[in-house]
């Protein structure tokens, strides 16, 4: 009997070990969301509001014509290499996308996030003088 109960409390054991990695997994999750949340939140006061709506509305007609498109030519061609055309319209559009977003929101781009962080430290230090 001792030696069943001794099994038992390695099961116990292990299991409380396992519970507790997978609670600091968690932690470490939830605070890296909460970061990232507070990070974004940030980003977002510091643009204009009306750049903001314009790069949700781009994400969101993206995520459209990505997913229709594609899928009707998939659908409205009968050959056997509608798979093949379907992922090169997908992957033209993702490039053409992808060139469009660096060009408006990327680093260097036309409104670009740092070109406002870069405005507002200057208006506080001049604020500040």
């Amino acid at each position: 009997m001792d030696n069943e109960g001794g099994h038992t409390m390695q099961i116990k054991t292990k299991k409380t070990t396992e519970d507790e990695s997978r609670l600091e997994r968690t932690e470490r999750l939830w605070t890296s969301i909460s970061r990232w949340r507070q990070e974004s939140i940030r980003k977002s006061m510091i643009r204009p509001l009306y750049q903001e709506a314009l790069k949700t509305l781009f994400l969101v007609a993206v995520l459209l014509v990505d997913s229709l498109i594609p899928l009707q030519f998939f659908v409205s061609l009968a050959s056997p290499y509608n798979i093949i055309l379907t992922l090169v319209v997908f992957g033209v559009f993702l490039y053409v996308e992808i060139r469009i977003y660096n060009a408006l929101w990327g680093k260097n781009g036309r409104w670009a996030l740092a070109k406002y962080e870069r405005r507002t430290e200057q208006k506080d230090s001049t604020q500040g003088q």
